[in-house]
């Protein structure tokens, strides 16, 4: 991969723990839905993790606050509630990660293409959002999420570069590994739990730290 220009990492559950995201989702909107709809916390956890799946993550509205504020008919504003967990605690960047990107850091280009909403995504990389060139909050910035390739397209656009010019590392296995394939990017599957079986195929990684041979062969 010698004309490699790029290295785009998407955030949560590549870069950071999706531990912070979960405790909004699973913690503190099913928080308010019990509060507002006077069930026990467990029963609106099960209604919402029900709804979320019943929704779906092609749609962006699965990835927007506001629109289950809105749908749960929820008093409260929704930056005020994720501001709320904003701590340090709630976030936790993998080890692996980090040596990659320190690693990777002033050789390439490296980028940050994410579902993730803005309102969450810059808080999970503070501390680290100077070590990328650029963040890409797909939702955000795009209104759309990665279930093709028109999101990676707009981004090779912008930096000026073709997709072989470019790694991907994620762990959604449609999103962040066959679809930007098809625009001919160098895509990489984070595996750290080993649910993918054997390691069969030289594009899945159980640990990050085997890119930055791979990039350089």
């Amino acid at each position: 991969m010698n004309d490699i220009e790029v290295v785009s990492f998407d955030a949560d559950g590549t870069i950071v723990e999706s531990s912070y995201v979960h405790s909004f989702w699973f913690q503190a909107l099913p928080k308010l839905y019990s509060e507002k709809k006077g069930v026990e916390f467990e029963e609106a956890k099960e209604i919402l993790t029900d709804l979320y799946n019943e929704l779906g993550d092609e749609d962006i509205r699965w990835y927007q606050p506001e629109y289950w504020f809105k749908r749960f008919d929820l008093d409260r504003d929704p930056g005020d509630v994720i501001e709320s967990i904003q701590v340090p605690e709630n976030v936790k960047l993998y080890d692996d990660a980090v040596d990659v990107i320190n690693q990777l850091n002033g050789h390439y280009r490296l980028i940050v293409t994410s579902n993730s909403p803005r309102i969450f995504l810059d808080y999970a990389l503070k501390g680290i959002e100077k070590d990328f060139h650029k963040v890409y909050s797909c939702v955000s910035d795009f209104g759309e999420v990665k279930k093709d390739e028109t999101v990676y397209r707009r981004v090779t656009d912008q930096l000026g570069i073709k997709g072989e010019a470019m790694v991907h590392i994620g762990d959604h296995w449609r999103f962040d590994y066959e679809v930007p394939r098809k625009i001919g990017i160098n895509t990489f599957y984070i595996d750290r739990k080993e649910e993918m079986g054997q390691d069969t195929d030289k594009g899945i990684l159980r640990d990050m730290r085997k890119v930055i041979k791979k990039i350089k062969e």
